[in-house]
């Protein structure tokens, strides 16, 4: 049990014991202020649209447990339903946006990814689980949900009829447009490109599950976030769908990926 609930079901029984009548110090009540230890009592189904002290609390958690709820401001609004999108794609549990108060627990497992000595700053995306992982000094930073290559078909800039798929493996940053690119299959904020066209960038539409016709959609915020932490040759590591983590990431001793640079490129979206 952390620290946090333990108070919380400290501060239960202190109220308890209040509404009894039993004398209790004023300076115990205090030490238990709600409003710095969260609420008390059993948690409720916490859905989007939903305010109030449990979804703040519910906000100081996420953020402390590596996803990015927005503002801690006890609204469940779009940037809190993104991260607990990112929160049940982590823990494979159903993509509802609803947190069960039985979620609270799993709150307390920190993300983890295996050390790799090449890239100890990277990023790793989970095409399976559909998140990304922000990685600093082989520590995860942050978890954001994302959108990819949806596998359907459509017709490319050619008219050929391709399938849209999100590239595997190994790759680096070698392109980055600091604002909107308006491709022929739509816009792409503040894109950074690992390989051809294929990018991971801001979109308007990041549902939980693959749509994308091959770039990694984030939401916008997300990548207003991810621009202040990733830069051109910083390694990109996608796997989860036809290749595992362990057939993408470079063994030890190995040189980083090499950019893809080709001559000449179209944005996917």
């Amino acid at each position: 049990m952390s620290i946090a609930r333990l108070l919380r079901a400290l501060a239960l029984a202190l109220a308890l014991v209040a509404s009894s009548g039993a004398p209790v110090a004023a300076v115990e009540i205090e030490l238990f202020d709600p409003d710095t230890y969260g609420p008390v009592g059993t948690p409720p189904t916490i859905s989007p649209g939903d305010g109030g002290a449990w979804v703040r609390w519910l906000q100081e958690e996420l953020a402390g447990a590596g996803f990015r709820p927005g503002e801690i401001d006890g609204t469940y609004g779009g940037a809190s339903l993104g991260a607990v999108y990112a929160f049940q794609k982590l823990h494979d549990l159903p993509r509802d946006g609803v947190f069960l108060p039985e979620y609270w627990d799993l709150l307390e497992e920190r993300p983890l990814i295996p050390p790799d000595p090449v890239a100890p700053d990277r990023l790793e995306v989970d095409l399976g689980r559909q998140i990304l992982y922000v990685i600093e000094d082989q520590e995860v930073e942050a978890v954001l949900p994302v959108s990819s290559g949806n596998g359907d078909t459509y017709r490319n800039a050619s008219g050929r009829r391709v399938r849209a798929r999100t590239p595997e493996g190994a790759f680096r940053f070698y392109r980055h447009i600091d604002g909107w690119r308006i491709s022929y299959l739509g816009a792409l904020y503040r894109p950074y490109y690992f390989r051809g066209g294929y990018a991971i960038h801001g979109s308007r539409s990041v549902p939980p599950y693959p749509a994308s016709h091959g770039c990694v959609r984030v939401e916008m915020w997300d990548m207003d976030y991810l621009t202040t932490r990733v830069g051109i040759d910083l390694p990109v590591y996608i796997y989860g769908q036809r290749l595992t983590r362990d057939e993408v990431v470079p063994p030890p001793g190995s040189a980083l990926p090499d950019p893809f640079k080709p001559r000449a490129w179209r944005a996917i979206a």
